[in-house]
């Protein structure tokens, strides 16, 4: 079940955050922030979060503009204003009231600059002293830093006993020849997956059923700028492995 919430954004003049809440079967063991890359939307990320919701895990999509340089997943003030209405309107019961379940607890998941948002939003939500607080973890979809470096500037503010996941696509134009993964990785801190024979663009090929044959085809100018597609069987697998991440996460009482 798919709930449509949008929000207005105090502090950011004319802003609006639309979010799309998904709900887990039950019994519901937590749910995912699960954020979009730049330039896209929370409907392109709907196969994973349909895959996270049959396994028990609830979602919340934000479309974060990325194209108005205002407003938009580059600029951090916005994007704290953005994580602390969602977290107001959890508080509130919002979207509890339109029944979505939500769980004891919650973890993050980005791709692409996404994964950059869902850190900074993790720091910006742990200061909480009520509402979501601190997440599970991080699951971060071949992460790639924000203009500014925002995923830089979040992440030694986050504990550093917080897990933190990064799947590693091979290298492309698209998340720039891999050099976030790669200063992840020196940082000692992130656990890096490496995946082969998948592309950047992979991630917004699951689908909700993690089968093969329902595989979003993939697009033209994905290949082009980032790298050859991955086969219906590895983009199958690739959901498989951030499904498992996922649930790994909110079953560590740790």
């Amino acid at each position: 079940m798919a709930v449509h919430l949008e929000f207005g954004v105090p502090g950011a003049r004319d802003a609006r955050v639309r979010t799309t809440w998904m709900a887990g079967t039950q019994p519901v063991v937590g749910w995912a922030w699960v954020q979009h890359g730049f330039a896209r939307r929370g409907r392109h990320l709907e196969g994973l979060a349909g895959a996270l919701a049959t396994a028990g895990i609830s979602s919340v999509r934000p479309d974060i503009a990325s194209l108005v340089p205002r407003h938009s997943m580059h600029d951090p003030a916005f994007l704290t204003a953005s994580a602390l209405t969602i977290a107001r309107a959890i508080e509130s019961g919002i979207p509890q009231s339109r029944g979505v379940d939500l769980g004891p607890s919650w973890v993050g998941v980005g791709h692409s600059a996404g994964a950059a948002v869902v850190t900074h939003v993790a720091g910006v939500l742990a200061a909480r002293p009520d509402g979501p607080g601190s997440p599970r973890g991080l699951v971060l979809l071949d992460p790639v830093d924000t203009v500014g470096g925002l995923l830089r500037a979040a992440l030694p503010g986050l504990p550093d006993d917080l897990p933190i996941i990064a799947l590693a696509l091979p290298p492309s134009r698209c998340n720039r020849g891999g050099e976030t993964v790669a200063w992840l990785g020196r940082t000692g801190r992130v656990e890096i997956v490496a995946l082969s024979d998948l592309s950047h663009a992979d991630p917004e090929r699951i689908p909700a059923s993690l089968l093969p044959a329902d595989v979003v085809p993939a697009g033209r100018s994905a290949r082009w700028a980032c790298g050859p597609a991955g086969s219906a069987d590895r983009v199958a697998a690739l959901g498989e492995v951030a499904v498992a991440q996922v649930r790994r996460l909110l079953a560590d009482d740790g």
